[in-house]
């Protein structure tokens, strides 16, 4: 399998993601902790969100793989 080089645009923007989810995660974990649970379940959706962002070149490869698996050209 070649291997592909990664542009730093998509590093930077990946590390990016990265960082938000878990400055996410922690202010999601506070408002729980105040007692505002619909407030901090959102915040962990965006943690959520930023985490598959973060990860989204791997699901794009992950998914290309899988569809010429099962649909051969």
């Amino acid at each position: 399998m070649k291997q592909r080089k990664r542009s730093t645009g998509e590093l930077i923007s990946s590390v990016t993601f990265f960082v938000a989810a878990i400055w996410l995660a922690f202010e999601a974990k506070n408002f729980v902790a105040e007692g505002n649970a619909l407030k901090g379940f959102a915040v962990y959706l965006g943690s959520f969100l930023s985490v598959l962002a973060a990860i989204r070149f791997t699901i794009q490869r992950l998914v290309h793989r899988v569809s010429e698996a099962i649909w051969p050209k």
